[in-house]
């Protein structure tokens, strides 16, 4: 073991190789700026000294470096230090540009993707794909926060003076400028593994899940045993790394677990599981338990509290097993993970399974979810056939979402069954995108979540009221006005067909459009007298005189679209969106919401905090797609427009329904 000073140049002729066990590259800009400012302030400092003739420290130094020999001549296994060793690779990168020296080079000879975007350094290359790995995303986020603090420190001068700090050598003894040097700390006698377990274990930044990795993948799980060979343990990470990248795509990810969920390492969702079946095969003789129990969530109050429970079970398990128990283990979470992408893969299994997840009343953690997924699909242990996965995953859909009592389709509103119109919203909208082989595949349930799209957004605008704030009130009626202003003859003669007032049937359309018109433009001018201030809006009399003018209104425009009161809060007048998205609607016609949803929609992709996810069934209502062969008037949500759609979400209701016993 060796623990010295050794000057950084001495490093620049130096093979480092990171080891497959070990954590991706996650500095942030905050962390690399950080190194780049202490860096400076020390020049600085020997600036200060120079001139002043002062005493400043003999040397900069940076903090440990723990390496173990990889069996050639200055070729290292990075143990401890490779954040730090990685960002003065960049820095040093972005500074030779014109200039001549020589850098380290770091390999991950089982990481392919990284270790090609690293050691070609592909990260120069604005254009290159960084998104599709993670290590790379942050490499690249690491590299721009480089360039972004020299730009912003624009001279020469400091560029040649990070050079003399980090590459020179000090010409002579005391020359403090070019003296940079590094704890280097040589482990030996053990192998990378070894030294990695020791060195980490029990620090607060590791994982359970890294920590997993770690055993899975070392060379010597047991004494007793022939170590697994280096090509089997590259063939592990690299199966592992595999793993973890097919678990972040969204769209797998939000099929079993809630959008907020976020591990570090993906692949927690398949150690949780192998590690809960693990545990319940150990059992402690004393109180005939099983060995371990994992930490309460909500016991865990900072993020210095993490559960190991993975860790000591999987341990224990190779501890008690050796390499046969390792070589099960492997393969456990191998089945998993391919059980999982082979429910993702059936677009079917895919819906249900993330429809199941977002209709329960309690949101069930990733642990679980899993676990109830993976009982549906198999009796005692071995699977069942795919008309009985699927059967039974549609069951409990329609348990979920099943209205009891009196209650019916026809009959729940909104504002008195708000969450069970969004559970049977949820269902219709899901069911659409199954039958619509167009609708890009699948549902976003990471989207949908993401945004929140759980607001009940009424389809022909819902009537106001007092209660609403002035701005919103005065948006109303500015609408309105503009509505009445551009209403034609057609319009008029479809509001008196649909008026709901039996004393005006038998009287003449003329005569009835007549009276309407006055009467709207009386109400128009009462509201607008009492309404030309917050102060007058707010008056206790002014707003008791304001409900019989916004009742004339409502009326005339819900007579228009042939739309009664009870109709207005119906689930056929209702569907889903966002929060944001519902207050930008506002009280406008169904024309303009579409303009609105649709713009929206369309900018989730470019800018998400203006844009948002419009589910399947939501568009198709703002398109009019159900009454697509006669969808008449595009401003109005008609009749037959909310018959058609009730339909369709009957026919979902009972898709879902027609399962239960």
């Amino acid at each position: 073991m060796s623990l010295k000073p050794k000057h950084f140049h001495e490093l620049l002729g130096y093979k480092f190789i990171i080891p497959p066990y070990q954590r991706g590259y996650r500095w942030d800009k905050e962390q690399v700026e950080a190194l780049l400012e202490d860096f400076k302030d020390f020049i600085i400092s020997v600036r200060k000294a120079r001139i002043s003739k002062g005493l400043v420290d003999s040397f900069y130094c940076l903090q440990p470096l723990t390496v173990v020999n990889a069996g050639e001549k200055d070729t290292y296994h990075i143990i401890d230090g490779q954040q730090r060793l990685t960002t003065i690779y960049l820095l040093l990168t972005y500074l030779k540009n014109n200039r001549n020296f020589q850098i380290y080079s770091l390999s991950m000879p089982s990481r392919k993707v990284q270790d090609e975007y690293l050691s070609k350094n592909l990260f120069l290359d604005p254009e290159s794909d960084y998104r599709a790995n993670i290590d790379n995303f942050y490499i690249h986020q690491a590299y721009s926060a480089i360039t972004a603090w020299f730009d912003r420190n624009d001279n020469e001068t400091i560029k040649q003076e990070f050079c003399n700090l980090l590459v020179s050598k000090p010409m002579f003894e005391g020359d403090i400028l070019n003296d940079v040097r590094i704890i280097w700390y040589e482990i030996s006698g053990q192998t990378a593994l070894q030294a990695f377990r020791r060195l980490n274990y029990g620090k607060i930044p590791l994982t359970s899940t890294e920590l997993v990795k770690a055993l899975l993948l070392q060379g010597d799980i047991s004494d007793d045993r022939q170590s697994v060979s280096q090509s089997a343990t590259y063939r592990r990470a690299v199966e592992w790394d595999m793993m973890e990248h097919t678990l972040q795509n969204p769209y797998l990810w939000s099929m079993l677990v809630d959008s907020d969920d976020r591990p570090t390492n993906h692949l927690e969702l398949v150690i949780d599981f192998v590690a809960d079946n693990k545990n319940a095969l150990m059992t402690d003789p004393v109180n005939n338990r099983p060995m371990f129990a994992r930490k309460d969530r909500r016991q865990q109050t900072d993020k210095d509290s993490r559960d190991y429970f993975n860790y000591n079970v999987i341990n224990e398990y190779l501890r008690r097993g050796g390499q046969k128990a390792a070589d099960e283990i492997w393969n456990d979470i191998r089945d998993t993970f391919n059980l999982i992408t082979n429910w993702f893969d059936n677009r079917l299994w895919f819906h249900l399974i993330g429809l199941l997840r977002i209709v329960q009343d309690r949101k069930p953690s990733r642990r679980d979810f899993l676990k109830l997924i993976y009982q549906l699909s198999s009796d005692n242990g071995q699977p069942v056939s795919r008309p009985v996965f699927t059967d039974r995953l549609t069951k409990l859909i329609g348990q979920s979402i099943r209205l009891t009592g009196d209650d019916s389709l026809g009959s729940i509103a909104y504002g008195v069954d708000n969450q069970k119109i969004i559970k049977i919203l949820k269902a219709h909208n899901v069911l659409t995108a199954i039958e619509d082989e167009t609708e890009n595949n699948r549902f976003a349930f990471h989207l949908f979540e993401y945004f929140n799209v759980t607001s009940l957004e009424h389809i022909h605008p819902q009537n106001i009221t007092t209660d609403a704030t002035y701005d919103d009130f005065c948006n109303w009626f500015s609408t309105r006005c503009n509505d009445y202003a551009n209403l034609n003859d057609s319009d008029w003669h479809t509001i008196v067909r649909n008026m709901h007032v039996s004393d005006d049937t038998e009287a003449d359309e003329t005569e009835t459009i007549g009276r309407l018109k006055s009467e709207t433009d009386g109400a128009i001018k009462t509201i607008g007298r009492l309404i030309v201030s917050s102060k007058s809006y707010h008056d206790d009399q002014n707003r008791q005189a304001l409900e019989e003018p916004i009742r004339i209104l409502d009326r005339l425009f819900g007579d228009l679209s042939g739309i009664s009161e009870t109709q207005l809060h119906s689930i056929s007048n209702l569907s889903l969106v966002d929060g944001a998205t519902n207050s930008a609607l506002q009280n406008y016609f169904l024309n303009k919401k579409r303009s609105i949803l649709m713009e929206r929609h369309n900018r989730c992709g470019t800018s998400p905090r203006n844009g948002t996810y419009v589910p399947p069934a939501t568009r198709k209502v703002f398109n009019k797609d159900y009454s697509r062969e006669s969808p008449g008037d595009m401003r109005l949500w008609r009749p037959e427009d909310r018959k058609l759609y009730f339909n369709s979400i009957e026919n979902a209701y009972n898709y879902f329904l027609n399962q239960i016993d």
